[in-house]
């Protein structure tokens, strides 16, 4: 195996634990708006950006307009900000591993399909923008994970080789991410993968991938 070079993280269940924020937004803003979840249901419901997510729904109800769906959208970025504290937490393992990396030299990337207000806003709220050379939002895309034009821009941000870098997700989304980029994974705290080889439930693992001083 090449030199890991660089580290590209997912955000949400690796950086900051917002599973529950997320399902929260999710149901209010379907009950807020009275949106219809079929369409999201038959592709598991978790293969889309928020914004293509209400986008599909409203298209799929015949209800779509660019006032209605932008309504939405500000709605869901208020309510991020207004909840935030509340539901969203940092993972401190996370910044000693990214104060780790930077310490030695490794290009550190954020890839998330969250947008890029929620990503500056959490950035800002804790203190994180030091720790990353870059970061790639939804808005920074034109289709989201699990299209991997995300993971692919951070690659060529960095200018490595794909066997040069490693990829951090938790969700089955993101996992597909990575191996439609063609990029190793390791799969972090995800129940369902914990029998593979490239499962980990301790981001301190990644060392053992990179030749670093801890």
């Amino acid at each position: 195996m090449e030199k890991i070079k660089a580290v590209f993280f997912d955000f949400d269940g690796v950086i900051v634990d917002s599973l529950s924020f997320w399902e929260n937004l999710f149901n209010k803003v379907i009950k807020t708006y009275q949106l219809d979840v079929t369409p999201l249901l038959k592709n598991d419901g978790i293969n889309f950006t928020t914004h293509e997510a209400i986008e599909i729904m409203l298209q799929h109800q015949q209800r779509f307009t660019k006032h209605l769906y932008q309504d939405i959208i500000h709605w869901t970025e208020k309510f991020y900000t207004d909840n935030f504290h509340d539901h969203i937490k940092l993972n401190e393992q996370a910044i000693d591993v990214l104060k780790t990396l930077k310490s030695n030299h490794i290009q550190i990337i954020l890839v998330s399909n969250s947008s890029r207000q929620q990503i500056d806003y959490a950035f800002q709220e804790f203190n994180l923008s030091n720790y990353f050379d870059d970061t790639i939002s939804a808005d920074d895309v034109k289709k989201g994970k699990p299209n991997p034009e995300g993971y692919l821009k951070a690659l060529e941000k960095t200018n490595r080789l794909k066997n040069e870098v490693i990829i951090i997700e938790d969700s089955t989304t993101g996992i597909q991410t990575a191996k439609n980029a063609g990029i190793n994974c390791l799969i972090y705290k995800n129940e369902n993968y914990v029998n593979e080889k490239n499962y980990i439930d301790n981001l301190n693992d990644i060392y053992k991938l990179i030749e670093i001083k801890t």
